[in-house]
């Protein structure tokens, strides 16, 4: 969004925290926030940067502002900029967050105080959490630096080998990977997790794992890992955690990868079945491991998918994406 309204000469100001991210690209406005072991604490530490951010944009207030806030969690934004009377735009990835406390709360400042909200899936559009407000769905698109690093990349041929990247969270389907690995021993596997090394190492001191399984801490540059994969998995158990939409799923469309998802949420609007993918929980190893074997037999079989991930991704474009973003922001 930001690279958009830049390109179209309009000035940005971001507001944001000072850890490294994917916006560590754009100058910002650093925000107090920080994280606790302590949930008490990080909700304090939370309600606190609200404050001080919304203190912040009383003062540096100007005439022809947009506020276009990201996720539901700056409600400072949102409830500041209505009070200045300006049109603000919330852009909305969650179906709810924990606790649900908050999450209701979140949800009634982004009802009640956004001029319009932006969700990311069809699946976000039936929100119950956002019913009554003006809402209008825009998919997401990846970056253009990674659209260049994808172009022209050649797959090497080497072993079939599956890609996951998810969080150290038992919900995301980490046991059901490795038992995968298990299930389907001349296969690699490989999970790229969003936690840091220390973090990962303890996971690892529990778990016993097959030899066919490699596993990596957080890093800022997934693209070697899409490259060598052959196909994305998504192991989220949708009875406790719902994907709002699958942006490794659309990164991997880029490196010509098809996907397995879970049926339920924004993910499924990614992935067709049979044509780039398949749609099946994560409690259907079997079917799941069926499919990879089949993959790995019969490579025509993966190749028709591998073409239908290059057709879907059109449906996802950056192209697409900054119309409905230009569009919206000049209404």
């Amino acid at each position: 969004m930001i690279s958009t309204a830049q390109d179209n000469g309009d000035e940005v100001k971001l507001y944001t925290s000072s850890t490294e991210g994917f916006l560590s690209g754009f100058k910002s406005n650093n925000n107090f926030y920080k994280r606790s072991e302590h949930r008490i604490l990080t909700l304090f530490s939370f309600f606190i940067s609200q404050f001080l951010l919304a203190v912040k944009l009383l003062f540096e207030n100007r005439k022809d502002e947009i506020y276009y806030v990201n996720t539901i969690l700056p409600f400072g934004a949102i409830l500041i900029g209505r009070l200045l009377g300006k049109r603000v735009i919330t852009h909305v990835h969650e179906y709810e967050i924990s606790p649900k406390l908050l999450s209701n709360f979140l949800f009634w400042v982004v009802r009640t105080f956004s001029s319009e909200v932006i969700v990311v899936s069809k699946f976000l559009e039936s929100n119950p959490n956002l019913e009554g407000t003006n809402i209008k769905v825009i998919y997401n698109c990846v970056t253009s630096e990674f659209e260049m690093k994808s172009k022209g990349f050649v797959k090497p041929s080497q072993a079939f080998e599956v890609l996951m990247l998810a969080s150290l969270r038992p919900y995301k389907g980490l046991s059901e990977f490795i038992e995968l690995a298990r299930r389907v021993p001349k296969v690699i596997f490989t999970l790229v997790l969003s936690d840091e090394k220390r973090e990962v190492d303890q996971f690892l001191a529990k778990e016993s794992l097959p030899s066919n399984i490699q596993i990596y801490p957080v890093t800022k540059d997934v693209h070697a890992f899409y490259s060598k994969a052959s196909l994305i998995l998504n192991l989220a158990h949708p009875d406790k955690w719902v994907e709002t939409f699958g942006m490794t799923v659309l990164e991997g469309m880029y490196y010509e990868l098809p996907a397995i998802v879970p049926t339920v949420g924004g993910i499924t609007e990614l992935v067709d079945p049979g044509v780039n993918g398949f749609q099946i929980n994560y409690d259907e190893l079997d079917l799941i491991a069926e499919e990879i074997n089949k993959m790995v037999n019969q490579p025509e079989y993966w190749e028709r998918l591998s073409k239908g991930a290059i057709q879907k991704r059109s449906d996802f474009s950056r192209e697409v994406f900054s119309m409905k973003i230009s569009k919206l922001l000049h209404q």
